[in-house]
């Protein structure tokens, strides 16, 4: 055949049924190994890698992330972030305290401040970002778990930074038993961080957590970037006095409004006349289970006792956190009566005329009073 004529019909089919046999081949091998690969992914997804709750024993350099696709936090850590702001109505502050400020809770607006940009120690204000973290780390699950009163936080709570802190467990009851070894549930505990301050109850769920109080505060250090906080930083999860825990009263209302957007530490932080029962568990020497009353007292309502005339007559007290150290500090929330609004009020370091804690206590409560009676419609 003349090699210039046209292909026949039969090579013409010939060489399409060629073509065809290789397209299919290589769509049955694309499909052989495609279809394994999207079936393993379907029944092994990534795991969620949870935040970091501690590792016990070992090298923790040497340890995997801890992964669990079904943990859920108490509190989700996508909770809004406010961000305080000046107007030309925002008011000078006459109050005794250093720093002040009073913020709406849902805008951010300052009413009134004094030097509320300044650093300042903020001591057991500190355990509103504790109660964050640790609330962001742990499950509802772990909540109604059991933790001990080991021997090991006892002396470190007693004798070591904390000394002169707030322990908060009894060390013997009134029947003679020692309360090292005892458990108490996790949610227990974080009602007496919140209600009692207390030191012990605080470092019990911080272990649990993390291996260490230094992790810990690394947690909170990384919360305070995520939240845009410029002025703030931790070096411990109580509260004592140092230069590496500072904040600022403006950034100190940034801290409790994302804390109020959790029901639990909303109902923590409730400013309570009557004090607040737990039990601790422990098993007496013929094996059987027992347990018997611990009582938290709130520490807000003890000092307003320093003060009996306090009353708001704009507000409601919604939720509140002291601290003390060589003065006294006071963050809290409260709800307009008149228009429901909500409100978050910082107070920090009393004038030098004041020589004795009532005193000191008393300056905050008329603090409290005048910000709140007077800004607060």
């Amino acid at each position: 055949m003349n090699p210039s004529q046209p292909k026949s019909t039969a090579d013409r089919l010939q060489t399409g049924t060629a073509s065809f046999v290789m397209v299919l081949t290589a769509t049955v091998l694309f499909v052989c190994i495609l279809v394994p690969i999207l079936l393993s992914c379907a029944l092994h997804p990534s795991p969620k890698v949870l935040p970091y709750t501690g590792i016990s024993g070992g090298d923790a350099q040497q340890q995997d992330p801890i992964t669990d696709p079904e943990f859920v936090p108490v509190f989700a850590p996508s909770s809004v972030v406010i961000k305080p702001y000046a107007t030309s109505q925002t008011a000078t502050a006459s109050i005794d305290s250093q720093y002040g400020v009073l913020i709406d809770a849902e805008t951010g607006e300052i009413l009134a401040k004094k030097s509320s940009d300044v650093q300042f120690s903020p001591a057991s204000m500190t355990k509103v970002m504790t109660l964050i973290v640790a609330c962001e780390n742990l499950s509802q699950e772990d909540l109604v778990r059991k933790i001990p009163f080991s021997q090991e936080i006892h002396e470190y709570v007693t004798s070591g930074d904390y000394k002169g802190m707030e322990l908060g467990l009894p060390v013997k009851t009134s029947s003679g038993i020692s309360c090292i070894g005892d458990q108490y549930y996790i949610k227990d505990m974080l009602y007496g961080i919140g209600i009692k301050s207390a030191a012990a109850c605080t470092y019990m769920v911080v272990k649990e957590i993390c291996d260490t109080e230094a992790e810990f505060v690394e947690l909170m250090n990384q919360k305070a970037e995520q939240m845009g906080l410029k002025n703030t930083v931790f070096d411990n999860v109580v509260g004592f006095d140092s230069a590496g825990n500072q904040t600022t009263a403006e950034e100190m209302a940034v801290i409790m409004a994302y804390a109020m957007q959790s029901d639990l530490i909303k109902d923590i932080l409730i400013p309570r006349s009557e004090r607040y029962g737990i039990k601790a568990h422990y098993t007496d020497d013929y094996g059987v289970e027992k347990s018997y009353d611990v009582w938290f007292e709130s520490s807000f309502i003890s000092r307003q006792e320093k003060y009996p005339s306090f009353k708001l007559t704009s507000a409601r007290l919604d939720a509140t956190k002291t601290g003390y150290t060589n003065e006294s500090f006071i963050v809290c929330m409260a709800t307009s009566k008149q228009t429901g609004k909500q409100y978050i009020l910082v107070l920090g370091n009393q004038s030098t005329s004041h020589s004795t804690i009532p005193e000191k206590f008393k300056a905050t409560m008329m603090d409290i009073e005048l910000m709140y009676n007077q800004y607060v419609k």
